[in-house]
């Protein structure tokens, strides 16, 4: 049967040992079986799946559960479990990934493989007969944004030009006949006090 955690009702540290044991044991009988990855995807989230894996079962079921002066050496307990049964889940994936490395008398034989390296390594296709042109020009990536005003002044002039209008510039500065003087304000005009402000040589 798989295994499943157990409701303890003795806290002891004697106690905690032996749950610790079987929860162990469980746990290299499981990680021996696993020989695919879909194995060990299974394996993986059955330990370690954050809403119903034996880890969190453990942390429910044993430390939520123990008196408050026996919390501190649960805790303790369940935090060590919890490394070991990370340390294991790893262990089995490296072993998929890269048999080799971990393999006796392999090239790293004795060494620990950081996890990383072993899945580049799996991901790494074989060298063929496909070559690199080291002659073609990199791949450019595009550098910042287009800032969201300008973004929405180029959305709206798209939807006019869709009913046909046309775009059109002017000059950034106006002359003074422009500004006042062909929209009917005369020279005294009582607007101009805040609004002639832009003043252009030879008017």
């Amino acid at each position: 049967m798989p295994y499943s955690v157990p409701q303890l009702s003795d806290f002891s540290s004697s106690a905690l040992e032996r749950a610790g044991r079987e929860l162990l044991a469980a746990l290299e009988k499981e990680s021996a079986d696993v020989a695919t990855e879909d194995d060990w995807k299974i394996f993986r989230d059955r330990w370690m799946a954050r809403k119903s894996g034996v880890t969190t079962q453990v942390n429910e079921l044993w430390l939520k559960a123990a008196p408050k002066e026996a919390k501190r050496e649960v805790g303790q307990h369940v935090n060590q479990l919890r490394k070991t049964v990370e340390g294991m889940v790893d262990a089995a994936q490296k072993r998929l990934l890269f048999p080799k490395a971990i393999a006796p008398g392999g090239v790293h034989s004795g060494m620990e493989v950081p996890l990383d390296e072993l899945e580049a390594y799996a991901k790494t296709p074989p060298l063929t007969s496909d070559r690199c042109d080291i002659t073609l020009p990199g791949i450019r990536h595009r550098l910042g944004a287009e800032h969201p005003v300008i973004k929405t002044m180029n959305e709206i002039v798209s939807v006019f030009r869709n009913l046909g209008y046309s775009v059109e510039e002017g000059p950034e500065i106006e002359t003074d006949y422009y500004n006042f003087e062909a929209l009917n304000f005369p020279p005294n005009h009582p607007a101009r006090d805040t609004q002639d402000t832009l003043f252009v040589a030879g008017q």
